[in-house]
């Protein structure tokens, strides 16, 4: 492993200089590439100023390798921090895991840029001490970038290349309100009009139109009587339905069931609804469930969002548009 370094000047220009330990597999299959983001990971991690471009390993007292680095761009994407899991992995090798666990769309570049910038500041919002993070503490699903090499054996190259890229573009950038990281909020597809939750002070509720032309925009479930309580754990015979609280963007708040009060996100999660912009039919023998969109309806709507990147705007445009009184700043 990489263990010390010294910067020295050769023909009036910074040289950095790397030593490996003798235990350190420096084998010939490791690309340019490759080295250049471990040199960029090692000055992160360690708070290194360098202004050079150039790089040369150290292995056992003998140089072994030069390269050059693009020592143009911020370092946060190679800023090394430990997970739960005890795994040790750079921000960059995170996101690209994010990325492939969450996003399973063609979905255009600008789009994906904007999703990009606020996963990083959900990581920012969740890191502890600068170094360690609780991945159950992430709003997102997580594996292994290594394991969708596996899952994705047809397409991972190309997704692979894809999401690097949308990572390097926009590295070091994400979302702040106050002064602090946000929380990542998306969801799939909106009910036509984003949310506004009064106690997460960015969010707005936003038209989204193009979100109706979604194919799964709308959909049903039918449930009877006995298996409508059952899911609810509702014991008495005769049942009440009362709808108490309904927010600004037509999505319900509250629901009355006569013995017990349930607020819509866990009525949506026992009836395995996807939306909480619900009508309920009350049948005589069942229960019919019409849901519109998929998901919080917080934030940013990837659908909405994908379409806005149709009509030519860019990613921070985007993020402007689905989130109020945000900053998008770079961290060096």
């Amino acid at each position: 492993m990489l263990e010390s370094y010294k910067i020295a000047k050769s023909n009036n220009e910074d040289v950095l200089y790397l030593y490996l330990n003798v235990d350190y597999e420096f084998g010939s299959d490791l690309t340019s590439g490759e080295l250049e983001e471990k040199a960029k990971s090692y000055l992160t991690t360690h708070n290194i100023k360098f202004n050079g471009n150039k790089v040369v390993f150290i292995v056992n007292g003998i140089s072994t390798k030069l390269i050059n680095i693009n020592n143009n761009k911020t370092y946060l994407n190679n800023y090394l921090i430990t997970l739960n899991t005890e795994e040790k992995i750079t921000i960059k090798e995170l996101l690209l895991s994010l990325l492939l666990s969450n996003i399973n769309l063609d979905l255009r570049e600008e789009t994906l840029k904007s999703i990009t910038v606020l996963y990083r500041s959900e990581i920012i919002y969740n890191l502890k001490d600068n170094k360690y993070l609780n991945i159950k503490d992430l709003n997102l699903i997580y594996h292994n970038y290594n394991y969708y090499k596996i899952k994705y054996k047809e397409t991972y190259k190309s997704k692979y290349d894809m999401f690097n890229k949308v990572i390097d573009d926009t590295d070091g950038e994400y979302l702040i309100y106050n002064n602090k990281p946000i929380k990542c909020l998306t969801h799939l597809v909106s009910n036509g009009y984003t949310e506004e939750d009064k106690n997460i002070p960015y969010t707005i509720k936003k038209e989204s139109l193009w979100d109706l032309t979604y194919p799964n925009y709308m959909q049903i479930k039918n449930y009877s009587i006995d298996e409508f309580k059952e899911r609810l754990n509702l014991n008495k015979y005769d049942y009440n339905i009362k709808i108490t609280s309904i927010s600004n963007s037509n999505r319900i708040k509250e629901i009355d069931l006569g013995e017990k009060k349930i607020d819509a996100k866990n009525l949506a999660i026992f009836l395995d609804l996807p939306s909480t912009d619900i009508t309920i039919i009350i049948k005589k023998d069942y229960l019919t469930f019409v849901t519109r969109g998929i998901g919080s309806g917080l934030g940013l709507s990837i659908i909405g969002a994908d379409n806005l990147a149709e009509l030519g705007f860019n990613y921070k445009q985007i993020l402007n548009y689905y989130f109020k009184d945000v900053s998008l700043i770079v961290k060096q």
